[in-house]
């Protein structure tokens, strides 16, 4: 089954619906199904109001998080090179980083980008 490419469109994100769907994203990451980093991830990126989707699934492989055409994966492993791959054809640019590199510049870095 093919995914949809990414959605670009940051406007559905006002002010008022924005922070009801980080809240809603923010639910998705509970303890012992995520990592301590990736909810530190997930509030830093609610905190500085960038939009974001978590636990998405494409092309039957979960991604951290979904930001504009970003695919941010944060875990402590080496990258899968293969979802790299499906990443890239489903139209997404994939980002990695370890549970160490989540910190307050990698947020300013993706302000710049998004």
């Amino acid at each position: 089954m093919a995914t949809q490419g990414p959605q670009h469109n940051l406007n559905l994100y006002s002010p008022r619906l924005g922070y009801r769907v980080m809240r809603i994203q923010l639910l998705k990451l509970k303890k012992g199904i995520s990592t301590k980093a990736e909810r530190r991830f997930a509030e830093m990126l609610k905190d500085n109001h960038i939009p974001f989707r978590t636990k998405v699934i494409i092309e039957k492989r979960e991604v951290d998080f979904i930001i504009g055409k970003y695919a941010i994966d944060i875990d402590g492993h080496e990258q899968d090179t293969d979802k790299n791959v499906l990443l890239v054809k489903a139209g997404y640019i994939p980002i990695h980083f370890s549970n160490n590199e989540v910190n307050e510049e990698i947020i300013n870095d993706l302000k710049k980008l998004c």
